[in-house]
């Protein structure tokens, strides 16, 4: 799931969804660890991205590839 976020590198995140709840003040809530950004992150509901942009999508290959070579350094 795609959502923009406040106080992060980027203005955005992508994640799998770990958990969800509902706040009174704020709304509908939700936690995810974000390959983006790194870390785990939370999100509301009114702030999910329905369709990402090309940047976005770039961001989030970018983050997949350095992950990968770094696994595969490791591994040796």
């Amino acid at each position: 799931m795609w959502v923009t976020l406040k106080h992060a590198c980027n203005e955005y995140g992508y994640g799998k969804v770990t958990e969800v709840w509902e706040d009174i003040e704020v709304g509908v809530c939700f936690e995810f660890f974000c390959q983006v950004n790194g870390g785990l992150r939370m999100g509301l509901e009114k702030n999910i991205i329905d369709k990402p942009n090309l940047r976005m999508t770039s961001k989030l290959f970018e983050q997949r590839k350095l992950y990968s070579e770094m696994l595969k350094k490791k591994n040796k």
